[in-house]
């Protein structure tokens, strides 16, 4: 199959307008009523207090955006370093030849939300119990209400031999890579040379890929996925200018997991098992824990249980390790034991820490059971605009996170399995058996979410 043709997707963009499916109409559609359990309760506040969030990502500006209106009367302060917001999910399609690492960049000054101060400056500290954060520049700053969004932090050096540094040599990529502060993201350019770099060496001789996902939660768990699916479909001479010679045979590809599951949600999983073994150059290694590689041999060493196995590549994708950032593992607010230590500690329904009840956080940075992705974000955003609104007029919060999350998984050019999940079933928000891969989702993805996500997502309006 080639890359759609311009007649093609103008017929395709023809049919998403005949179904109604505009990106306003389809983003709005869906939300809350599936994702958080309460009625609509737009809870509103005009009392006035002191709200600062600490970062500028999707889910600080998001909430801000939400917060501006559902408490008009409060001083809202937002911490951030960055000038440049990145689109993060369009790293995937950088790689992919779809567009460009500028087409993913946006001023924060452009979208931060009316009469929302904007502090540029870095969070060194959090004191809880004075209700002050400090930072580098302004020092303390006190609030009545605090919202965490840090994000995470990408750990390459959890494997040893490994630095940033490396990815974009010694046929080492990672599509993750980028620096939120300064805006780039160099490891979705380096992922579409190292692309390139896979076929053009498959035109002449056999080659080995190894794909590398780390024992850590993850946000956007299907991009590892879909470079998996789009590397091997640009191989069968999809994705390009012309239709490509089909090379696929030539490269034997190898993902490896740290723990016995491909994907979070169950039937989602079993979906992805299912397309992987109709797949003849890929295999998938479990339970093998990525501890350091030989850059020089080109050898990557696992610990699989009791064992130490080496394995051999040509090209090495990796998913970093992934953990919320210093200043928050430092603090009293962060999970102290167990699965999610480190990270911050929230209540997995209302969002509010447990111990600080001024205190709420969502995004990459909370310890939850549910995935770390923008649509988890957008869910998050919504009840906290409610809860923290009805704590502020001394009501119980209404609003409960069911632990929604989606995640775009691109299965070949063209075609998108739309994983939309909870921690306990599948949660498809539009009539489409949620199952398989569309091409619709595709269209969708593509076209319309990068445009839907920078004037709707970032204006709270989806």
């Amino acid at each position: 199959m080639k890359i759609s043709s311009k007649k093609e997707n103008m017929e395709r963009r023809k049919a998403l307008k005949l179904m109604g499916m505009g990106s306003a109409a389809l983003l709005v559609s869906g939300g809350t009523t599936l994702s958080a359990e309460t009625k609509l309760s737009t809870f509103a506040s005009k009392k006035e207090a002191k709200i600062v969030i600490v970062g500028g990502g999707t889910a600080g500006m998001t909430v801000a955006a939400r917060l501006r209106r559902s408490a008009p009367n409060a001083k809202i302060t937002l911490i951030a370093p960055n000038e440049t917001h990145l689109y993060q999910s369009g790293q995937v399609y950088v790689a992919a030849g779809l567009y460009s690492e500028f087409d993913n960049k946006c001023s924060t000054s452009k979208l931060l939300p009316n009469n929302v101060k904007w502090l540029q400056d870095t969070v060194t500290g959090f004191d809880p119990d004075r209700n002050q954060v400090h930072t580098k520049k302004y020092n303390a700053i006190p609030y009545d209400y605090l919202v965490v969004a840090l994000g995470c932090e990408y750990d390459y050096t959890a494997v040893e031999g490994l630095t940033v540094d490396d990815i974009g040599k010694h046929g080492i990529t990672s599509v993750h890579l980028n620096n939120l502060e300064k805006g780039t993201s160099t490891g979705a350019i380096a992922s579409r040379m190292w692309m390139k770099a896979i076929r053009r060496k498959a035109a002449k001789l056999e080659v080995n890929v190894l794909f590398v996902d780390p024992e850590t939660a993850v946000k956007g768990e299907g991009a590892s996925l879909s470079m998996l699916f789009l590397t091997n479909d640009m191989l069968k001479g999809n994705g390009l200018k012309r239709k490509g010679k089909d090379l696929h045979s030539k490269v034997k590809f190898t993902l490896t997991k740290a723990d016995k599951v491909l994907f979070p949600s169950e039937k989602i999983n079993t979906v992805l098992k299912r397309t992987l073994k109709n797949t003849d150059n890929i295999s998938v290694s479990y339970e093998y824990v990525l501890k350091r590689i030989d850059k020089e041999k080109k050898v990557a060493i696992y610990s699989n249980g009791n064992k130490e196995v080496n394995v051999s590549y040509d090209y090495l994708h990796i998913t970093p390790a992934m953990q919320a950032p210093q200043v928050v593992r430092d603090s009293t607010l962060s999970v102290k034991e167990g699965h999610h230590k480190g990270w911050l500690e929230v209540d997995e329904k209302t969002l509010c820490h447990p111990k600080y009840r001024n205190v709420f956080g969502l995004g990459d940075v909370v310890g939850l059971s549910s995935g770390k992705s923008g649509g988890a974000i957008r869910e998050q955003a919504i009840v906290l605009q409610d809860n923290i609104a009805s704590i502020m007029e001394g009501k119980e919060p209404p609003m409960r996170y069911t632990g929604y999350s989606v995640s775009p998984i691109k299965t070949r050019y063209g075609r998108i399995l739309l994983a939309e999940y909870t921690p306990k079933d599948l949660a498809p928000m539009f009539p489409l058996d949620p199952t398989k891969a569309r091409w619709i989702w595709w269209e969708i993805d593509l076209h319309l979410m990068r445009s839907a996500y920078f004037k709707l997502m970032m204006r709270g309006m989806m």
